[in-house]
């Protein structure tokens, strides 16, 4: 497992340079650029002052010496100043990345304790009232539009019922608020974020886990435990849920790109100080650092998830043994 482990460590440093180089181009090559967005609001601003920005940024030089320079950067962890406030790239991550880990292990762990047991009820109860009832809400998990959802929310239990915060980690008055206060002002600004980042993935999770179960449910050995007469919570549960688990791990491990890309645009639309907003104001201002440093992240926080859902094979069959 540990050799395993290592080599899997080792074939993501040439993965990652890959997805940092097609990241480095892209944004490059985008219109505009930072010294448009620094002086588009001036117009008096002459050709010559935009070409001192650009060779000050070094913006002038080839695109294969500019990825170069950050990339030597990078190996020693230095990812450059913001061009917006001079700031350091890390130091401006490393405020942002908690909140945005919060949200994202927040919304696995909804997605995994709702949609399983959705799917082995559904599996068991093939054809009842609720597996029904689960398939419409899976028809509507997978074609209401997150961001649509998300607006309709914010209508409802924000602006109408005025139940839950819109925007925000926390409220305005947070530091003044007791122990308890503070916990339960944070939970609230989570509900509605949690639930939207976690909705598509309860649909697909949640159907994926019955067809797997189900899958389990017919297969000989299945019959063969019940026909020993051993009890029917011991067969699901013992027998069939942990077979039925093995590719459920893949998708759970695969769910975590789709997290990390779309807190880009739920902590935009609710305001929420994580990384993806982070990059998102980046990409506006064409803030070059910023978006590498959000991106560079991004890539590793996804690569580092396969790699666990891979070792949790390990776990979840010991049947299964790496070499």
């Amino acid at each position: 497992m540990l050799e395993y482990i290592v080599r899997r460590l080792l074939f993501m440093i040439p993965l990652l340079l890959g997805i940092t180089i097609i990241t480095f181009v892209v944004v490059h090559l985008s219109p505009g650029g930072p010294a448009d967005m620094l002086t588009g609001l001036t117009p008096k601003v002459t050709a010559e002052a935009k070409a001192r920005l650009h060779s000050l940024y070094g913006l002038d030089k080839p695109i294969h010496v500019q990825y170069w320079l950050w990339l030597s950067r990078i190996v020693r962890f230095d990812f450059g100043e913001s061009f917006k406030d001079g700031r350091l790239v890390i130091i401006k991550i490393l405020e942002r990345l908690p909140a945005t880990l919060l949200l994202n292990i927040l919304s696995l762990l909804l997605i995994f304790f709702i949609a399983l047991p959705i799917g082995i009820l559904s599996a068991v109860r093939q054809d009842s009232f609720f597996d029904k009832g689960m398939t419409i809400f899976v028809f509507f998990g997978f074609s209401v539009p997150a961001f649509w959802l998300a607006l309709l929310l914010m209508l409802l239990f924000g602006v109408f019922l005025g139940w839950l915060p819109i925007s925000g980690m926390h409220s305005i008055n947070f530091p003044y608020f007791s122990f308890w206060g503070k916990f339960w002002d944070i939970i609230k600004h989570l509900i509605l974020p949690v639930f939207i980042s976690a909705f598509g993935g309860l649909a697909y999770l949640s159907r994926y886990s019955r067809a797997s179960m189900l899958e389990v449910l017919h297969q000989d050995y299945i019959r063969t435990a019940r026909a020993k007469g051993v009890p029917e919570k011991k067969v699901i549960y013992k027998h069939a849920l942990r077979n039925a688990l093995i590719p459920i791990v893949t998708l759970l491990g695969l769910s975590l790109p789709g997290l990390i890309g779309g807190g880009f645009i739920f902590e935009t639309i609710f305001a929420w100080p994580g990384m993806g907003r982070l990059g998102y104001q980046a990409i506006m201002s064409r803030d070059y650092p910023v978006i590498m440093g959000v991106g560079v992240i991004a890539a590793l926080l996804t690569l580092l998830g396969n790699l666990i859902a891979d070792i949790t094979y390990a776990f979840v069959d010991p049947r299964i043994r790496y070499r």
